[in-house]
């Protein structure tokens, strides 16, 4: 297993005012690495955007009708290796049967799910974990 050059975690709850500080902070982790790519950046921004906003929208809303929204955590994961920058979200919610979903072909402006082909779009490849409240997003560094 390759040892990461930088691993950081990141925790903020479920407001949509806390995505630019987050992110803020995730660009400048990746400033202070050896990983001097902007595309990268760029489309990390994108995704992750879209990755947050789906975890407020969706995972935190579904997770407040049993407890608390303000006691509801996102947590972050940042990871980068000399072959890979990859960012996880996971959200307080039940998650979504991503299986359903088809990338690749899905129509891509519906009201539903361009969010997530946004993000297939720009990221070099996506996973979730089995429930469907955690999502991956790994860009390939060259």
């Amino acid at each position: 297993m390759q040892k990461p050059e930088l691993e950081k975690e990141f925790i903020i709850g479920c407001q949509a005012a806390e995505i630019t500080p987050l992110l803020k902070k995730v660009l400048q982790e990746i400033d202070s690495s050896s990983l001097k790519a902007e595309e990268i950046k760029f489309n990390l921004e994108l995704a992750a955007r879209e990755m947050l906003a789906n975890a407020i929208e969706h995972g935190c809303a579904l997770a407040a009708e049993n407890s608390s929204r303000v006691e509801m955590k996102i947590r972050i994961e940042l990871k980068i290796t000399e072959k890979e920058l990859s960012f996880k979200v996971s959200d307080p919610g039940p998650g979504f049967a991503w299986q359903k979903y088809n990338l690749e072909t899905m129509p891509r402006f519906e009201e539903k799910g361009r969010g997530l082909k946004m993000i297939y779009q720009v990221a070099d490849q996506i996973k979730f974990n089995s429930c469907g409240n955690q999502i991956t997003v790994i860009f390939k560094v060259n």
